[in-house]
């Protein structure tokens, strides 16, 4: 049995899949298994897959996912995966060659249930940035630390590739959520949240933001990021096991409020068609923030940092 499950899914990949092979066949640590996930490509990314892989020597199967979306597919996977730790790693990114041998020597010198380490993120246009984190050191991470830093800014998550963590300790959270984004934002967060860590500060995952990525193209729609962390929010509201955390319930009824006070001021939407969601069930709007003359006041500033309820709300909270 492999020690180590590596689950990739695939979506019209075919441009990446030599140099991810590559790199994986350049791995230090050699005890793991690759399960890759098409997606329904339309590409030749399975054609070029099977090529790639005769000539490799890792244990490796392909499996096919027809529900859309990355989290759908690591799903399968992990529901196939036989190593006693799991990690995820789309094929347009790639991770240091030492990455899996140092987080397993970190897995069997201390107790913790995953291990993080720092991602960069590279721009097709040669730009690269470190993906920020602030608020934890290195060394064990004790629940719900992380959880709550990344759920108070979801920009501080630093992606799939970053994490290895214990099979058992996936499936027991679930695994992904079926939503098309948010969908590793939704597990990790509850991971942190639930469960204890080792984070170290290098930087061994490195992430491609492209223009064709699931992320730009949301970007591109109106309100396309704000309407994404809003039902990443709601997901997580309501899910069974984050309702047990009152903090992360405080902080996300706040963030909750906040999100539909910006889309009632950005857009013709009603407070009312917001909050007609069996996940809102236990919110409760803030009537401090969302009134009928706060929203009024929206309608008529260039910004809603300029409205005095707002700005009242922001000093109480």
């Amino acid at each position: 049995m492999p020690k180590v499950s590596i689950i990739v899914p695939i979506y019209n990949g075919s441009t990446f899949l030599p140099d991810f092979i590559e790199h994986i066949n350049n791995f230090s640590f050699k005890d793991f298994e690759t399960i890759f996930v098409d997606n329904n490509s339309s590409d030749d990314s399975v054609k070029i897959l099977n090529q790639l892989l005769a000539q490799t020597k890792f244990e490796f199967s392909i499996l096919s996912e027809k529900q859309q979306g990355a989290g759908s597919a690591r799903n399968l996977g992990i529901s196939k995966a036989k190593g006693k730790y799991i990690t995820f790693i789309d094929c347009d990114d790639y991770v240091d060659s030492k990455k899996i041998e140092t987080d397993i020597h970190l897995f069997e010198t201390h107790n913790v249930d995953y291990v993080l380490c720092r991602t960069e993120r590279k721009y097709t246009d040669g730009r690269t940035m470190l993906q920020p984190l602030e608020g934890v050191k290195e060394g064990v991470v004790e629940p719900p630390l992380l959880g709550l830093i990344w759920l108070k800014n979801f920009f501080y998550l630093q992606g799939p590739g970053a994490i290895v963590a214990k099979t058992e300790v996936i499936k027991k959270l679930g695994g992904f959520h079926s939503s098309t984004t948010g969908e590793d934002a939704f597990l990790f967060i509850k991971l942190g949240l639930f469960y204890s860590g080792y984070y170290y500060n290098k930087v061994y995952n490195f992430y491609t933001r492209h223009v064709d990525s699931t992320i730009s193209l949301r970007n591109k729609k109106k309100n396309g990021a704000l309407l994404s962390y809003f039902n990443l929010r709601k997901n997580l509201i309501n899910d069974e096991l984050v309702k047990t955390n009152k903090e992360a319930i405080t902080i996300l009824n706040k963030q909750l409020n906040v999100d539909i006070f910006k889309l009632c001021s950005n857009d013709k939407i009603l407070v009312s068609e917001l909050i007609y969601d069996e996940r809102l069930k236990d919110f409760k709007l803030d009537s401090l923030l969302i009134n009928k003359l706060s929203l009024m006041i929206n309608k008529i500033i260039p910004n809603i940092k300029y409205n005095p309820f707002f700005y009242l709300w922001r000093r109480i909270n």
